[in-house]
Parts: structure tokens; sequence; C-alpha cells
């Protein structure tokens, strides 16, 4: 045909809301309405030699015409090209995600409306073509915004991709992992802020102490005879002056990286709250109730299974996240039977305790599904005291089920490593890692739990000021031998766990281990000084990962707290941790909850305390 007039069609389809044409929505209406009649009746034609034709029609601004008819009819447009040529799919469903960033700029208008028309295209193209879901997929990991697009954007686009959920539950799965992936991204971008955060800030309190001290001298100096310090400045005018607007210049610069990092820091917590309040508001949706049993819907006990298999593959890896596993927390909370899935789950990934040397599950997994179980135990409200016995139970089981394999092995192997284990050389501990992590979770459920292990005489609840007539659970027998036996638990252990254990077991009457610790301290300086620890690198595998540590995103957190522990100290009533706040605390309470908050997934401050943090 002609193809002046064919450039003028598709000129003619060629509208973007931003153009600098004399174009208006309206004028676009109504020049394109009669070629969207024309090209419905020529559908089959529109093959691959109409690829410029095609390709505008996708990626005009047609979903933002005020016209709602002549939407319809675009809608139907589309649809029918899809229909007749499916190798369209790819190109229509790539126009219309990068929709879904729309509404994240103040400039962006009636993005409800936008949405709702682009949603209801894809519906329609996901009904007339169900194979069509590898295609959205693609599309939407194209055209993903960057983490470093503002928080605005990012939630729109989340928003907009679970909604694609409603009606495309085939692509679920892949669905929700790039969800998780991009939060669980930022969550590790934030841990990675902020631990250089803390190093710049350790950088600037030491150079500070530089210039105070020059400060100070100066000072002096004028406090002294005026006419010899006129005169020293006036000798030495040149060499200080430089010198002083160096030292300023300096100041100004790590001052000035700071701010920044600090902004930055910010920017992304804010960003990651964002998003995390997004995914676990959805969640709340699509947690129902089936009115007839009372139970959880079958629908959402698929859902959990699949981001339990998520969890599993995606965050269970993940050294340095922080909050993205509280989705996990959450969605366990809803139901007694998904929190025993997810213990089981973890339970599992420690596999048996003889093979744990020669399974297929790594190292690094084991340690890290003990880390989970440890944490969540600890920190689940909603978990009753039989599971918090069953979970301790198990482990203790596992550790002196390892104790017994370990100590059938070679009699003067077993002498050696006990001299080895006093002095704690790495490769002695990477080879006993999984036993220490799972001996650290017990210990760590124990600080937090143990209410839930123990019970008086009479069989009743104790009474906390009088613990020495407290019974302790069976699910306890053994953890005394594994806390005094040759492999040492207590040194391997973070610091903070093995003395909070020891001052918690002392406290309750249930055991006295203070004379390990002494043992450890004098063996090489070890205990309560990681700093001192010639195998620290391995060491922070079991120093720095307590997974459900508090949640400190003030907007996530409001779906955290009601089902969140929080650190009771021995003699407390449960009704008194609230009054707690707001109130002095005295300098040994201070010290008790100053080793609690080095339970951390890393040693960085809590995110309120950052320098300027306002939420």
């Amino acid at each position: 045909g002609n193809l002046d007039e064919y450039h003028k069609l598709v000129k003619v389809f060629a509208y973007t809301r931003h153009s600098t044409l004399d174009a208006t929505a309206t004028k676009y209406t109504t020049e394109v309405s009669p070629w969207i009649q024309a090209l419905s009746a020529n559908v089959s034609s529109l093959g691959i030699t109409y690829r410029d034709l095609v390709t505008t029609v996708f990626s005009s601004d047609w979903v933002t015409a005020p016209n709602p008819r002549f939407v319809r009819s675009y809608t139907t447009l589309v649809l029918q090209i899809v229909s007749a040529h499916p190798e369209w799919v790819p190109q229509a469903m790539s126009s219309l995600a990068r929709w879904f960033t729309y509404g994240g700029h103040h400039k962006d208008t009636e993005p409800e409306r936008v949405h709702s028309h682009v949603h209801v295209l894809i519906q329609e193209i996901h009904r007339a073509i169900p194979t069509c879901g590898p295609s959205l997929v693609a599309a939407l990991a194209e055209s993903w915004p960057f983490r470093a697009i503002r928080a605005n954007v990012q939630v729109v686009y989340v928003r907009n991709v679970l909604r694609c959920l409603e009606y495309a539950g085939g692509v679920r799965r892949e669905v929700l992992q790039m969800v998780l992936n991009h939060v669980l991204q930022i969550d590790v971008e934030v841990q990675v802020e902020l631990d250089d955060l803390e190093s710049d800030e350790e950088s600037e309190v030491e150079d500070t102490g530089v210039f105070e001290f020059e400060d100070e001298e100066q000072s002096d100096a004028k406090d002294g005879d005026q006419s010899d310090a006129k005169d020293d400045e006036s000798e030495e005018s040149g060499s200080d002056s430089d010198s002083d607007s160096d030292s300023e210049s300096d100041a100004d610069s790590v001052t000035s990286d700071l701010g920044r990092a600090r902004y930055n820091a910010k920017k992304t917590v804010a960003k990651l709250d964002a998003l995390m309040s997004t995914l676990l508001t959805w969640l709340e949706r699509h947690c129902h109730v089936d009115e007839q049993t009372g139970e959880m819907s079958e629908s959402t006990s698929r859902l959990f299974l699949l981001f339990l298999d998520l969890f599993d593959t995606v965050i269970l890896p993940t050294f340095k996240s922080r909050y993205t596993q509280f989705v996990l927390f959450y969605f366990s909370s809803q139901n007694a039977e998904y929190s025993d899935v997810f213990l089981g789950t973890m339970v599992g990934n420690l596999g048996e305790p003889m093979r744990s040397a020669h399974d297929r599950v790594s190292s690094v997994t084991k340690v890290s599904a003990a880390a989970y179980l440890g944490s969540f135990v600890a920190r689940a409200k909603f978990l009753t005291p039989s599971v918090v016995r069953s979970v301790v139970g198990v482990l203790v089981q596992w550790a002196n089920t390892y104790m017994d394999w370990y100590e059938e092995q070679d009699v003067q192997s077993v002498v050696r490593t006990y001299a080895q284990a006093l002095g704690a050389p790495q490769a002695e501990i990477e080879r006993h890692v999984v036993f220490f992590a799972v001996s650290q979770a017990i210990l760590y459920m124990f600080c937090f739990r143990w209410r839930d292990l123990a019970e008086s005489q009479s069989g009743g609840p104790i009474v906390e000021t009088e613990l020495d007539s407290v019974c302790w659970c069976t699910e306890l027998e053994g953890l005394q031998r594994i806390v005094f036996s040759r492999l040492n638990p207590l040194h391997a252990c973070a610091p903070a766990v093995a003395q909070q254990f020891a001052s918690v077991a002392s406290q309750t009457n249930f055991m006295f281990c203070y004379a390990v610790l002494q043992q450890n301290r004098r063996t090489n300086g070890y205990a309560g000084d990681a700093t001192a620890s010639p195998d620290l690198a391995l060491r922070n595998k079991l120093d720095s990962f307590f997974p459900f540590d508090p949640m400190a995103l003030p907007v996530s957190r409001q779906f955290i707290d009601g089902i969140y522990m929080e650190w009771q100290d021995v003699g407390d009533e449960p009704d008194e941790l609230d009054q707690r706040e707001g109130r002095d605390i005295p300098e040994d309470e201070a010290g008790v909850m100053e080793q609690i908050v080095s339970m951390s997934i890393s040693p960085v401050p809590p995110l309120s305390a950052l320098p300027g943090q306002t939420f």
C-alpha cells in the first residue's frame, strides 16, 4: 500500500500525555475513534508486517483518555489483536505493565481509574489466552522499578503487581517471589548502609576527640598570658592557619558525608517500611476464615504453604535479612497449625545429627534454621507452652544425640578436641558449628521462655518470688549435659546469650554455670569480649544472627507488636512490662537490657537511635 498513508496512520495513534505536539486527549480521542473501528474490521491482517502500527497502538497513552466509551473500544481492539496474533502478547503485556508505576508521582492524575483500565485489559487477555502467564511475569520483571527509585513509585508498583494475582493465580509463585526478592534486596541494603554509618560514626568520634583536645589547648592559652599568645600566633600564623584550615575542612567533609549517609539510610528505611507494610496489608486481606468450619480457608492455607516454600528458598539463605522474615512471623500467627508447620520445616532443615556432615543441606542453612527456631520460639507470643516445650525437647534431644555420636569417635580425638575447644580455634568451631547453633537456640529460648518451661510443685503457675520450689519440664533433661560437655557450647555461643543464660539460669535456680564462663575467660580472655576471639569471623555466624529481633519499622510493626514477646526480667510480672516504659531504668537493670539489645542480627544501633531519625 501507500507508505505515506501508513506512516500517517501510525502517527495518528502516537499519542503521549506529555507530548509537546498539538495533541490533547480530546483531539486524540476524536481522531483515533474511526480508525479503531477500521482496524477492528481488519485485525486478522495486523501481523508482523505492521509491527510499527501495532507497537504504536500498544504504547499509546490511551488509558489516560477521559472518555470511558473510547477506552472500552481501545481495550477491545488490543484484545482482538492479541487474540488473532498471540505472538503480540509479550509486547502488549510490556506496554501495560509500565502503567503500574503511574500514580507514584504528584503530576499523575486519577491513578485508580488508569490502573483499573489496565487491569481490566490484562484480565481479559488472561481469560482469552490462559497461557499468557509467562509473558505477564516477564513484563512485570522488565518494568520493575530500580531500588533507588522513590518509595511512592515502588509501593504503587507492588500494589498493582499483587493486584494481578486476583485474576492470574497461575503466576502467584513467580510474582510473590519477585516481590519478596525486591523487599529482601532493600532489606539487605538497609543493613549495609547502617553498617557503613556505624563505621563512619566511630571514625567521627575518634576525629572529634582530636579536635576537642586541640580546642582545650587553645582555651588554656587564652586563659594565660595574652601577649605571649599573640606573639605565638604571629610567629606561627602561616603554618597554624593552614593546619587549622585543613582540619576544619576535613571536619566539615566528615560531617557532610555522615549527613548524607544518615539521609540515605532514613530514605531506605522508609522505603523498606512502606513495602513491608504494603505486603503485610495484602496478606491481612487474604487471610480468610471459613465461616462453616471456623478454620482458615483452604486458599489461605495454600498461600501459607507457598510463602513457607519461598521463605525456605529466598529468605532462609540470606544472612543480612532483618525484617523480610516477619512476613512469615505474621502469617504463622494466624493459625496454630501454621506455626507448627513452620517450626517443623526448620527442624527438618537441621536434619539428623549423625549425618549433619554428610547430607545435602549446607551447614549455613542448618545454622540459619537453628537461629530461626530459637528466635521464633523466643519472640512468638502466640505459641502455647506445650509448643515451646516440644521445640525445646526436640533440640535438646538433637544436641544429645549429636554428643552421643561425637563421643563414640576415637578417644584420642575426643581428648584432643576438648583441649582445642578450650582454645576454640576456628577449625574446631566450624566442625561443630551446627551443634553450637542448636545449643545457642536452646539457651536463647530458655532466656525468653523459661516461664513456659517451669511450673510450681502444685502444678499451677509459678510465682516468681518463690523460685526455689519450681519444677522444670522433662524436655529440659539433658540440657545440663550439653552445657557442661566437652564441646563447651558456652564458649562458642554469642557472649550475650551465654552470659544471659547463666544469669537467668542462676536466678531461677535451674543451673549454675558461671564457673564455665570463668574458665573460658581464663583460657583466652574471650568470655564477654568478642574482640579477643581468634575466630571472630566464624563466631559472627552465631553472634549476629537473631532473625526476629525487635521490629523497628514504625508502620510495619503495627502488624507485629500484638503478637511479639518483649524481654522480661526474672521477677517481672507480665503486666509490669508496659509500666517500665517512661521511667528511669536502674543501672543494674540497664546492664541486663544492654546484653539483650546486643543479641542483634547485626552490630548496629536501633533505627530509632540514628541521629535525626524521625518517622
